[in-house]
């Protein structure tokens, strides 16, 4: 037997020798994720059996290796939520757990009729419903490889996976929605991107010459999908805000800003759609 104590030093050593930037709190995840408990359970558990110290070792080799710790561990946390993720799906950031927020105060505020587009894991959609109560909500993903992890991360919720390019998604719904809200790729095509995110899908990343294909696309569908006074709220690259305004201009948006990211950098768009809105919107 191995006291957990014992394993969390010895795990936060080898990762901080192989340069990972966060070890300590990177050892607990991995003994944590061998141990098959939550964070909050680690300090009831005194040894690690010699099972689970093969799991864990298997894990700290892949860690080293430069795998995502999301992707050793199959989870990623979000906000007040986790999601299941691996190769062929976009793992969440905490600098979108700002627009999830956005998101969600809009909900509260009687905007409950929602749209996620780009929705991958469907991070931003599991935030919402669990951290508010939306009437009706639905979360688009073109990905094969991404759509079974959507389709599992919303599984019990309220929220409908739809399996389809978002230009062409629920036009059944247009000009019904109060809130569309999406994380697009928004990388130049070619452009280098940091170690942790070349593990992302490239349909997750790249988005034409200049970054913003996606985003126009958004704009666009976000203008059919919402109601007039509806809302949208759309991430973009930290170099793009004003261009990104420029886009949900010309879709025909007004009340348009920039919102900063927890590093304060400019991170999303919202907008509204022209037209009357109400404090509390109805279906």
């Amino acid at each position: 037997m191995t006291r957990v104590s014992s394993a969390v030093a010895e795990t936060s050593v080898a990762l901080g020798a192989a340069g990972v930037a966060s070890p300590q709190a990177e050892a607990r995840t991995l003994v944590c994720f061998a141990l098959g408990v939550e964070p909050s359970q680690l300090a009831l558990i005194e040894d690690i059996t010699p099972s689970q110290k093969e799991v864990l070792d298997r894990a700290v080799a892949a860690r080293i290796s430069g795998t995502p710790l999301q992707h050793v561990t199959g989870t990623a946390y979000f906000r007040t939520t986790s999601v299941h993720v691996g190769p062929g799906v976009f793992i969440p950031r905490p600098e979108t757990e700002v627009l999830a927020g956005w998101a969600i105060d809009q909900v509260k505020h009687g905007y409950d009729r929602v749209v996620e587009l780009c929705a991958g894991s469907g991070a931003i959609s599991r935030a919402i419903v669990t951290e508010a109560s939306p009437s009706a909500c639905w979360a688009v993903e073109r990905s094969d490889r991404a759509y079974p992890y959507l389709v599992q991360n919303l599984a019990g919720t309220c929220v409908v996976p739809v399996y389809q390019d978002m230009a062409k998604a629920l036009r059944d719904l247009d000009g019904t929605i109060h809130l569309v809200v999406a994380n697009p790729p928004y990388v130049p095509t070619g452009q280098q991107v940091p170690a942790d995110v070349q593990y992302d899908p490239d349909e997750a990343l790249y988005s034409g010459y200049d970054g913003l294909d996606a985003i126009r696309v958004v704009a666009d569908v976000a203008m059919r999908l919402l109601r007039p006074g509806g809302v949208v709220g759309c991430e973009h690259g930290e170099d793009h805000a004003d261009d990104v305004r420029e886009i949900f201009a010309e879709a025909g948006f007004a009340h348009i800003s920039t919102t900063d990211d927890l590093t304060n950098r400019p991170r999303f768009v919202t907008a509204r759609k022209t037209g009357a809105g109400h404090a509390k919107m109805e279906p």
